[in-house]
């Protein structure tokens, strides 16, 4: 069946295929990205779909819809702040078939994890081979966001949920595809209660990988279990110098959330060829040893935009590279995979760009500042604290697209890392907005806009406050 895997995945993503073909050199896009209104009987003489009477947006035409965001995030289509082209398809043909439907399903969930969507899925495609979706939907941990799936009527929306497998391939006829269980295989891997103290180290590296780094720690902790946190991190550590850059990086991760409990299976990686640049890093940051050279610093830099890759894409890998000291870098690294790394960096030929952001206060007052859009939400807030007068020392918290981001140091629970997210996926183009609150107690609130992207002035230090309308 794994044969049939690439060949599947190809005509699962034959409607957004079709799609790339249609926008050719360029077709013009909204400021939230999506096609005009205009553009749409085009577009859709293109897939073969009728559109309704009246339409406002493409995001009211799923057949339309759902095709254009698993095109983007495929990589089939480009968008950029006022067209969007076509580019050829690189990569696993399952893995982007994967990603496009993984946006989709993000887009069509409206839980705060916004999981809602692909748990229903999960549950469609595990019913398909005989069962009812309610009842295998009831034994899931996160069941109840399934309902504030796509449309939101109050009623378990599975007929939505089959019409977006079908679109893709994973059913037909309500059967289950070569490609539908491979889908069901990978999201039973990625559901919470696929992590048992049972699966193997190597296994959990393998579960942990693609997932976001809060998601990580969280399945983690379910496989440690009884485990004593330094032989479990013994376990994690060896299985690691194994694996993957991105699951390595997953592995250090989770090991470095308990501290100096586990510093003795810290020591032992010492001895491990592919670990011993972290386990230096993490030692020195507890005060032992001499710390990373300078080749085991690009060791690093090389590791973690692999994984940045993996977790986040090329672009996001770019971003990191570039703060990390730049291609240099990875050129000068004797990683085994820097070379293929810096080759994807320099083909993609990724221009470092600038966002302009209106900043609006709840008590009317704004700024308008400049800032590289490879700035994370971390960083942003560093730039907001002198901005509107604060100091620094209350809690705050981003709110992206009903996802809340906050410093993880805070404990805040319920939000994802700040400095995981940067300016260029929040805003890939000028629209959008992003809202930031300081003093969580009684909190002062900003919208946060995108009014432009542009190239760098060399002139200028970023970031720069162009304008505002502060009263003095």
């Amino acid at each position: 069946m794994t044969s049939r895997i690439p060949n599947s995945a190809e005509e699962g993503l034959s409607q957004a295929d079709k799609l790339r073909k249609w926008v050719g050199s360029g077709k013009p896009v909204t400021a939230k990205g999506v096609l005009k209104p205009a553009q749409l009987p085009s577009a859709a003489a293109a897939l073969g779909v009728r559109l309704p009477a009246k339409v406002r947006t493409a995001a009211e035409v799923p057949t339309v819809h759902w095709p254009w965001l698993a095109a983007e995030a495929a990589g089939l289509i480009e968008i950029g702040p006022a067209k969007a082209v076509a580019r050829e398809p690189e990569g696993d043909p399952a893995e982007l078939w994967l990603k496009g439907l993984d946006a989709v399903l993000t887009a069509e969930s409206h839980d705060p994890e916004r999981r809602g969507a692909r748990t229903l899925c999960r549950a469609v495609l595990a019913a398909a081979e005989g069962g009812d979706v309610a009842e295998i939907l009831a034994g899931y941990e996160d069941a109840a966001a399934a309902y504030k799936a796509f449309r939101q009527t109050g009623d378990l929306p599975v007929e939505d949920a089959v019409a977006l497998l079908t679109s893709f391939g994973a059913l037909d006829g309500g059967r289950l595809t070569d490609l539908g269980r491979w889908a069901r295989d990978r999201f039973e891997a990625r559901a919470p209660e696929s992590v048992t103290p049972e699966l193997s180290a190597g296994e959990l590296l393998t579960r942990l990988a693609p997932l976001p780094e809060d998601e990580t720690w969280e399945l983690a902790l379910r496989w440690f279990g009884d485990r004593r946190p330094v032989f479990g991190a013994a376990q994690l550590l060896h299985a690691a110098d194994f694996a993957t850059p991105v699951e390595r990086v997953a592995a250090v991760d989770v090991v470095a959330g308990f501290g100096a409990e586990v510093l003795s299976a810290w020591r032992s990686a010492l001895r491990y060829r592919n670990l011993r640049a972290h386990a230096m890093a993490a030692l020195a940051s507890w005060g032992e040893g001499r710390g990373v050279d300078e080749l085991q610093r690009r060791w690093l830099v090389t590791e973690y935009a692999l994984a940045t890759r993996v977790r986040r894409g090329l672009e996001n890998a770019f971003h990191y590279v570039r703060d990390s000291g730049g291609l240099g870098v990875l050129a000068a690294s004797d990683h085994p995979d820097a070379a293929g790394l810096h080759d994807a960096l320099v083909k993609a030929n990724f221009r470092v760009r600038v966002h302009q952001l209106k900043v609006e206060a709840g008590t009317g007052e704004w700024w308008r500042v400049q800032v590289p859009a490879g700035t994370t939400l971390g960083a942003l807030h560093e730039v907001l604290l002198p901005l509107a007068g604060h100091d620094g020392t209350e809690l705050h918290e981003f709110t992206v697209d009903g996802v809340r981001y906050a410093d993880p140091r805070s404990g805040l629970p319920g939000r994802r890392d700040e400095h995981e997210l940067r300016l260029s996926t929040v805003f890939p183009r000028r629209g959008g907005e992003l809202h930031y609150a300081y003093d969580l107690a009684g909190p002062w609130t900003y919208r946060i806009t995108c009014e432009k992207v542009l190239d760098p002035d060399p002139a200028c230090t970023y970031p720069l406050v162009v304008a505002d309308g502060v009263t003095r």
